[in-house]
């Protein structure tokens, strides 16, 4: 009697709470994959070191993802995101068979993926999250429209790393959009949470993006640095970077954009005076022709200045062309054929773009100098 009065009772006291929530559950993706040929050559080392042309059929970042809202009343919401890459043309989780191509899919929530709660002050988010390494609106060509593109190349430069590309373990703080600009602070304990009994736990991730849209003005702001933990002789890597991108949407699917940054890498592999920087820029065109987009990208990265010093023939330079064609507003065919050109001791690739038998796909310092050729027919659909 007391158990069915005291059911009674909770449920009498979550009635009225339960009558004010509303929630809404939205299933979403897409399907990127095609045919594409993949070449580099030219390796400083010669020609063992190159990478003969070979084929594939692809998976370009496909991904289905969960969305759940929920409203609890005096302006509060819940909301949670689950969104996992899958290779569509493999059926696993390993993509080819050399390689893969998706580069985030592997494991559940192998993308952006997190819970949080707000309301008119912002919200908080706790879960896996891209802290820096995402261009927004700013640069869409390789996120949203091919196979992928030489913005990629803002990622995987070869040499000198980026700071952190999509993060496990963060928590961050988003703010309202006012006036046209938000923001978001984010923070990861990631490395203090693997540290060894006795070992130092002062490793961490941090982040700060700015967005500002105004009519047809864009931009962007991102700076993150991620500590590692110290070593016992109290030596500490760290790698910081910044970019900055402003675009201008002239017309629907159209814009012309461009990103500058800069990277620094501190005690690499833990070694004091292995310092490291570089700079680089990206400019970015999306026009649209009727049915027809077409896309360019090219990109310039400096000489690596490695321990105090530039390293000779370290630069890179990029390309894409590409041109898709909307068979509706959610499914479009494309080609497009992407260069990069590296220097004598620079070896960047295209994340997801390389068929090397490296490590992660992409070309190793072995393979330096070789230059990377890419070509591409695939289809698209979002749901």
């Amino acid at each position: 009697m007391q158990k069915k009065l005291l059911a009674l009772a909770v449920a009498g006291a979550l009635a009225p709470a339960a009558a004010m929530a509303q929630s809404s559950v939205e299933i979403y993706g897409r399907a990127n994959l095609g045919i594409q040929s993949w070449e580099a050559k030219g390796a400083t080392a010669g020609e063992a070191a190159d990478f003969d042309r070979r084929l594939r059929v692809y998976d370009g970042s496909s991904r289905v993802g969960f969305r759940v809202n929920e409203s609890l009343g005096g302006g509060l919401r819940a909301f949670v995101v689950i969104e996992t890459g899958v290779n569509i043309d493999s059926g696993t989780n390993q993509g080819q068979s050399n390689t893969a191509a998706n580069t985030s899919s592997g494991f559940w929530a192998s993308r952006d993926s997190y819970v949080g709660i707000g309301g008119g002050w912002g919200d908080i988010r706790f879960g896996r999250q891209s802290i820096f390494w995402s261009n927004g609106v700013i640069a869409q060509t390789g996120a949203n429209y091919l196979d992928t593109a030489v913005d990629g190349l803002i990622n995987n430069p070869s040499i000198v790393a980026i700071p952190v590309t999509r993060q496990s373990s963060v928590v961050s703080y988003n703010s309202p959009t006012v006036g046209g600009f938000n923001a978001s602070i984010s923070f990861s304990p990631h490395t203090q949470e693997g540290a060894a009994a006795g070992a130092d736990a002062d490793g961490q991730v941090l982040g700060l993006t700015g967005r500002y849209t105004s009519g047809a003005l864009r931009a962007q702001f991102d700076w993150a640095s991620a500590e590692g933990n110290s070593s016992a002789t109290g030596v500490q890597t760290e790698n910081t970077g910044w970019k900055v991108g402003l675009g201008w949407a002239y017309a629907p699917g159209s814009q012309i954009s461009g990103i500058f940054g800069n990277y620094e890498n501190e005690s690499v592999g833990g070694v004091t005076g292995d310092d490291r920087e570089r700079q680089f820029w990206l400019v970015n065109w999306e026009h649209m022709i009727g049915q027809w987009q077409i896309l360019v990208q090219y990109y310039n990265a400096d000489e690596a200045e490695v321990a105090g010093g530039d390293l000779p023939d370290s630069d890179v330079t990029g390309l894409t062309l590409g041109a898709k064609y909307f068979l509706s507003k959610r499914t479009g065919v494309y080609v497009a054929y992407h260069n990069v050109d590296n220097g004598d001791a620079a070896f960047a690739d295209l994340n997801g773009g390389g068929m090397s038998s490296a490590p992660g796909g992409t070309l190793s310092a072995a393979s330096a100098g070789a230059d990377v050729k890419i070509f591409a027919v695939g289809v698209m659909h979002n749901f």
